[in-house]
């Protein structure tokens, strides 16, 4: 359950959560005051569980990726994706835990799209549409959201909460050719192809921590604590 909104005494704050409020009617998300991590490694009595508790506290970017297998487009949510290399062409990765019918999309067209989000309520409310898997109509119910469904082509997603696009296909080289088996999960090697702009904006991305979506907040500046020092 999502917490409830935090009201605040001036009319200027009470106008801010009457907007916030709006928003959560619209999309079921919207930003809370920030809150401390509950993971706790240590109460932890395996070193699986130790390892989970422990990877709970470090933040992770949240994309949406989407590909089509035999004109059925497919789509999942995942906070395992990163950039690998910059030249002499671009490369990203994530893993993908099987079994996976977006997983089979990408491994049969040899293309997929990763939608960058935007650290908002918006944001997170196609992050969660796309987390509740591949069931019939998994494009249809986003608000603000056009979808460019070209004939076996990856779906493409602009508007509300989607900051960037990359096109990109699975990278072409060695014996496994970039879908490279671990255990149960996959993990795969893209080549972006293009970069395709979306919400004019100079926010990040949205990112998960600790079961929760989170925002990019404060800078920890260099020098800092030397300043403080000087002060007292």
């Amino acid at each position: 359950m999502l917490p409830r909104p935090l009201t605040q005494p001036s009319s200027a704050a009470e106008t801010q959560a009457q907007s916030a409020r709006a928003l959560f009617r619209r999309s079921s998300s919207y930003v809370s005051s920030p809150s401390p991590s509950t993971a706790e490694p240590d109460a932890e009595t395996s070193l699986p569980e130790q390892l989970r508790s422990v990877m709970r506290l470090l933040a992770s970017p949240v994309v949406v990726c989407t590909s089509t297998h035999d004109g059925v487009p497919r789509a999942m949510t995942m906070s395992s994706f990163t950039s690998l290399a910059l030249r002499p062409t671009p490369l990203v990765t994530f893993n993908v835990l099987t079994p996976s019918r977006t997983l089979d999309a990408i491994a049969a067209s040899r293309e997929f799209n990763i939608h960058i989000l935007a650290g908002d309520a918006a944001g997170a409310a196609v992050a969660d549409h796309f987390a509740r898997g591949n069931s019939e109509g998994a494009f249809e119910g986003l608000r603000g959201v056009t979808t460019n469904m070209a004939s076996h082509r990856p779906p493409l997603m602009s508007g509300n909460g989607v900051l960037r696009a990359l096109r990109c296909r699975v990278f072409q080289q060695g014996l496994q050719g970039g879908l490279v088996k671990v255990r149960d999960h996959v993990l795969v090697v893209g080549e972006v192809v293009e970069m395709i702009p979306g919400k004019d904006a100079r926010e990040f991305g949205l990112a998960y921590a600790d079961r929760k979506y989170r925002q990019i907040g404060g800078v920890i500046a260099k020098g800092g604590m030397r300043l403080q020092e000087e002060d007292q």
